[in-house]
């Protein structure tokens, strides 16, 4: 997507496999989608961000599944996103570098203030360089931006409408190398050379890594099998060689990984939590059982799990609240032009929002009470 509208990208020399993408800000306010990266105020934001989503949520729904790369995330290989996708699209809806859940929608801390309003709790977040979204999450982002009228803050937006949608949520360890603000060497590359990378903003130096970890590769003996890690949960090193074998074992796995198909993938994620499970009944150090945990993780991260129901006896006011609000969606959705009738809507189902949240935080402290007190 090429945000700058006035720039030629018929003079650009693209590969056939690659389509440079343009799309007005009017058009982008024609369907609400603005601010996905706005964090304050209220002029209507337009970015590259809100063109994607428009175009694959509602322009163009020929895609199952699409991943948005912001440009200064590094891709090691071609290898390492298939093998990453194969993994994992068909069966999630949101993958996503992290999960981080705000159960009870306090607003004091980080932007969850820009949260209030749009969402019920709970709420959730995740930096959001590198993403992945079903087209059954598509299609519920655009319905939601539908009725509220802009896309809100994306760090919180997909994690948030996903949790409460009980949609299928992964963050795989390949996107556990996503930073705010890191800096990254060779070294950490060709040790986990499937991760996506950010902030990685000097391309020339992609590029040539790239090309060293290729010379690389073609050396590798791409086969990996559990002897080793068995011995662990029987022999007697002392801890610092364990330490070292430990860590020679991890990148001789992150190596090979990408070489395994998916299914192979899930099946070396059950063969490391069985030894786990074994190790743990011979009472090996927790450092080992640790280890091939995470191990199990590298091979296949499971979903993130639901979220319980927050209030388990809803009060009258909440029930009237909830249906309030749902009436409120409903009228917003039948309107098809953004009329003054509409923008008075959203303003109220805001505030019936914002309401209901302060009602359901009332209810989460009353039902803890009782549930100490029982």
């Amino acid at each position: 997507m090429v945000d700058d509208n006035n720039f030629n990208v018929s003079a650009i020399n693209a590969s056939s496999n690659v389509r440079l993408l343009q799309i007005s800000r009017e058009k982008c306010l024609r369907h609400n989608y603005h601010k996905a990266i706005n964090t304050g105020g209220t002029w209507q934001y337009i970015t590259s961000w809100d063109k994607a989503l428009l175009y694959f949520c509602a322009l163009n729904q020929n895609y199952s599944f699409v991943w948005f790369l912001e440009e200064d995330v590094f891709i090691p290989s071609v290898q390492a996103f298939r093998s990453l996708h194969e993994l994992y699209s068909n069966t999630t809806d949101l993958i996503v570098p992290r999960h981080e859940l705000n159960l009870i929608g306090s607003d004091g801390l980080w932007l969850w203030i820009m949260a209030s309003g749009k969402f019920l709790p709970p709420w959730a977040c995740s930096m959001a360089n590198a993403v992945g979204f079903s087209r059954r999450m598509l299609i519920a982002m655009d319905q939601f931006v539908q009725w509220l009228g802009e896309v809100p803050f994306h760090e919180f937006f997909f994690n948030t409408l996903a949790v409460q949608l009980n949609f299928t949520i992964v963050t795989p360890t390949e996107l556990n190398t996503i930073e705010y603000a890191k800096v990254f060497f060779y070294k950490d590359i060709r040790e986990q050379p499937n991760n996506m990378w950010h902030p990685i903003k000097d391309f020339p130096k992609g590029k040539k890594w790239r090309t060293s970890l290729v010379n690389e590769t073609s050396q590798h003996n791409n086969t990996f099998d559990l002897t080793n890690l068995e011995m662990l949960c029987h022999g007697n090193q002392t801890m610092t060689s364990i330490k070292q074998h430990l860590k020679d074992l991890f990148v001789r796995f992150e190596i090979s990984k990408s070489n395994f198909s998916s299914n192979v993938r899930r099946l070396w994620r059950q063969r490391f939590s069985d030894l786990a499970e074994e190790c743990q009944k011979r009472n090996v150090s927790k450092e080992i059982i640790s280890f091939v945990i995470k191990l199990a993780d590298h091979a296949y991260k499971l979903p993130e799990p639901p979220v319980p129901e927050l209030v388990r006896i809803k009060s009258a006011n909440h029930i009237r609240l909830e249906r309030e609000i749902n009436e409120m969606k409903q009228a917003i959705y039948q309107f098809s032009s953004n009329s003054s009738a509409v923008t008075e809507l959203r303003k109220q189902a805001t505030d019936l929002i914002k309401k209901l949240t302060v009602e359901i935080r009332q209810e989460i402290v009353e039902e803890e009470k009782l549930r100490k007190f029982n």
